[in-house]
């Protein structure tokens, strides 16, 4: 009996020291950090000194919209004894991990902060593919109201709490990936996963500092067609199908075009080449809300994401309404001007009109915002 005790006894202190050792080996793999981001930045953001009480922040999207900042200076400023200053940081390349990695490094916040984003989300790689497992568990624990605030409460926690995983690390410059079709779909949905947060820990970020956040959506051109349709989507039969919808429009034969369009996209409605001839149709006949409805599911399935599509634009949307921030629909305001002419200059960029006009509402809207 006294030998059985003594086993019993020493499996136990085994087990317990065991798992001492595999809690002790977790918490040094893991970061303390209460969100579970799959990658750390190697050094901390150069200090941005605050020239302005409003800042907009972004990718190259958002860089452009500040060329056009002294409209919506002037507009904010009217009436008002002292101009409004507009401070700019968005930068190219900065997907929103770096924008937040920027926004650390302010000692102090502007009133007022503008998102203009999403356009380059997919150009840096944010986490290894062979992670994607662990990164999902890791986002599943956190989604627990209780867990999270557990770990507010002791951030420490998250070094056991969330799986050990494989870190990408990031330098100052930001490094392009190289495109893969395959790794980006695989990417596809933890990518949208993390835009979520990383949203979502901006405008935590900016309440924390009593900054007003103003999301702005991103302007898609609509009439681009898609770069590559997804190996997935498409066969033989349908690239013939195709080449005859192609034939039909070329004919200007739209209503026979109409109906094979219509009839194709409902059987392939991930193939990004059919939604957007069946918007280029829906165009010619005058369906203008249909077309452009078309047009933006075209975004959605192009297999390579070289600029903002619908997808982040509802995220946008989503989150603002969600978590109740002022949003700046700059996409809305296109599609509503959809059947009034060219209304981008290139693939990106919608013309300067547009910005002005965007701006001055946006100014608008700040000022009523402010009671100004």
């Amino acid at each position: 009996m006294k030998k059985i005790l003594s086993v019993l006894v020493s499996l136990i202190l085994l087990a317990i020291i065991t798992g001492g050792i595999l809690v002790f080996l977790r918490y040094n793999k893991n970061p303390e950090q209460i969100v579970p981001y799959p990658y750390s930045f190697l050094k901390a953001y150069p200090e941005i000194p605050m020239e302005a009480p409003i800042l907009i922040a972004g990718d190259r999207m958002g860089e452009y919209f500040a060329k056009f900042s002294d409209n919506l200076a002037s507009t904010i400023s009217a009436n008002l004894d002292n101009a409004i200053k507009v401070q700019s940081m968005a930068r190219k390349g900065h997907g929103i991990h770096r924008t937040l990695h920027q926004l650390s490094s302010l000692k102090q916040w502007p009133q007022i902060l503008i998102y203009q984003g999403g356009s380059e989300e997919f150009s840096e790689a944010k986490f290894k593919l062979s992670e994607i497992s662990k990164i999902n568990t890791n986002f599943a624990r956190y989604s627990d109201d209780r867990v999270e605030t557990m770990l507010i409460l002791y951030p420490w926690l998250s070094r056991i709490v969330y799986e050990p995983i494989e870190r990408t690390l990031f330098t100052e410059i930001p490094k392009e990936s190289e495109y893969d079709q395959k790794n980006y779909l695989r990417r596809l949905e933890t990518e949208l996963l993390l835009y979520r947060q990383h949203l979502i820990q901006l405008v935590a970020m900016a309440r924390d500092r009593n900054t007003l956040l103003i999301l702005t959506t991103t302007p898609i051109n609509l009439d681009v067609s898609p770069k590559v349709v997804c190996d997935f989507a498409t066969t033989t039969s349908i690239e013939a199908d195709i080449l005859t919808l192609r034939d039909m429009i070329a004919a200007k034969n739209f209503k026979a075009a109409y109906a094979m369009a219509s009839k194709l996209s409902a059987q392939n409605p991930t193939h990004a080449e059919i939604l957007h001839l069946h918007g280029q149709v829906a165009k010619r006949l005058g369906k203008n809300a249909e077309a452009i409805s078309k047009f933006q599911e075209s975004t959605a399935y192009d297999c390579l994401p070289w600029r903002v599509t619908e997808v982040q634009n509802s995220i946008i949307r989503d989150v603002a309404q969600n978590h109740q921030v002022p949003l700046f629909d700059f996409a809305g305001l296109l599609e509503q001007n959809y059947d009034n002419g060219v209304t981008f200059f290139d693939e990106l960029h919608p013309q300067n009109i547009y910005y002005e006009q965007g701006m001055t509402q946006l100014g608008l809207v700040i000022r009523n915002i402010l009671k100004l």
